[in-house]
């Protein structure tokens, strides 16, 4: 029993890393500093003579925001995924599934590790105040840019870890360290890729998923046999004993679920600090009071105990979104009631995207254009200097009046008579 509850822990310690590092990676600056920014940056850059293709520090709107009617879809899709790989482990060879996966899972894990690695490093400079030079990669077909990859230093430097530890995956045997490190990754990953766009999406999802999860795990053996078959990073898993043959495990549908909703509380109390506070600079790495956001964490704590509880009580696997699912809807929507902010938190939705941000992969300038654009700017200050120099008027030639002046002095003069005879 004690084994049990120590393996329990240690993946609800884990699990709340991802939860955690995911709702901050889905903040965003607020629209209205970003096109402040811009704005100063644009100006700034043309007053310097530089270009106009800095990065606002990752602050990108690449994510997908689900609303009412996929919240919908979830347990049709999930329902379908599910008895596809059901039926795979029943009818495939077992050492087939686990390549495939295998492969599957380190191409992913690539990518995911990359962005998390990154993320964990750059909250560490900005930690010590340390700039971060940004590279930017361009391929230009003549003037037209069609590739532009911003480079930071540190996303650099943990590319090479980011590389081998999910190739390493398959070869080293799948060793459930790695496959754990793997799966926080992806769920974190997934936490600030996917966004809710308010509460009543956030409530209805749990709640679907709710009766998904009862029914696949209480009704049939679909979800426990997927769980077990297949041997990749799709769920958080500890030993139960020192002989590491049995295992406490946590599906990573329990964590990034949840996670939306706690996610969704972060950005809730973020967008409330900025609208208190439009006269201040307000970024996604602002200091702000995160009320919604510890009642929906401690809320997903609570659930988790709760389930592991009753699967102490009953000695059988239990859907953990049975109890975290009621636990993580309940806290955030108590407080509101205590703080009568119901109805902001059920109005409340999110900010949407700028249709002046550009996708800067396909719209940007290449160097070439950017070269270009200079040229022509220098040209026309020139032709337009020209045109004012040709505006101006002569200046007038100033009059000689002198032979007034002398006149005036002498006065008359007497005139001379032809060969001096007086008549």
């Amino acid at each position: 029993m004690g084994d049990q509850i120590s393996a329990f822990v240690l993946i609800g310690t884990q699990a709340l890393v991802p939860i955690v590092l995911g709702s901050f990676k889905s903040l965003r600056t607020p629209l209205a500093t970003r096109r402040k920014h811009k704005k100063a940056r644009a100006s700034r850059d043309r007053l310097l003579g530089l270009d106009e293709d800095e990065d606002d520090d990752d602050d990108t709107d690449d994510d997908e925001t689900l609303g009412l009617g996929d919240s919908l879809l979830f347990p049709i899709l999930g329902s379908a995924a599910l008895l596809g790989l059901f039926f795979i482990i029943k009818y495939v060879d077992k050492k087939w599934i686990d390549l495939a996966f295998g492969v599957y899972f380190s191409v992913t894990g690539v990518f995911a590790v990359h962005t998390t690695l990154t993320s964990i490093v750059g909250f560490f400079l900005r930690l010590f105040k340390k700039s971060v030079p940004v590279y930017h990669v361009r391929i230009s077909n003549g003037i037209k840019q069609i590739f532009h990859l911003p480079v930071r230093a540190h996303s650099a430097l943990v590319a090479p870890i980011s590389l081998i530890a999910p190739v390493a995956y398959v070869p080293l045997g799948r060793p459930w360290v790695l496959s754990n490190v793997l799966a926080l990754c992806l769920a974190t990953a997934a936490l600030a890729l996917l966004k809710l766009d308010g509460f009543p999406t956030a409530f209805l999802l749990l709640g679907v998923l709710l009766a998904y999860d009862v029914f696949w795990v209480f009704y049939t053996p679909v979800m426990v046999t997927v769980a077990k078959g297949i041997e990749g990073p799709i769920k958080l898993v500890a030993p139960k004993d020192s002989t590491g043959t049995a295992f406490a495990m946590l599906g990573l549908g329990d964590v990034v679920i949840p996670g939306l909703l706690i996610a969704l509380c972060l950005r809730f109390d973020f967008a409330r600090y900025a609208a208190k506070n439009k006269d201040k600079d307000v970024t996604r790495h602002s200091s702000f009071p995160k009320p919604y956001f510890y009642t929906a964490l401690f809320s997903w704590i609570a659930g988790l105990v709760a389930t592991i509880y009753a699967m102490s009580v009953s000695g059988k696997a239990q859907p953990a979104l049975l109890y975290l699912s009621p636990a993580c809807t309940l806290g955030p929507a108590l407080l509101a009631l205590v703080r009568g902010e119901i109805g902001l938190l059920w109005s409340w939705r999110e900010e949407e995207k700028d249709d002046d941000e550009r996708d800067e992969t396909i719209e940007a300038p290449s160097e070439v254009a950017m070269l270009a654009r200079k040229e022509a700017k220098a040209k026309a200050a020139e032709a337009e200097a020209a045109q004012e120099d040709e505006a101006k008027p002569e200046p007038e030639a100033p009059v000689d009046d002198s032979w007034m002046e002398s006149a005036e002095d002498t006065g008359p003069k007497t005139r001379k008579r032809k060969g001096g005879k007086k008549k």
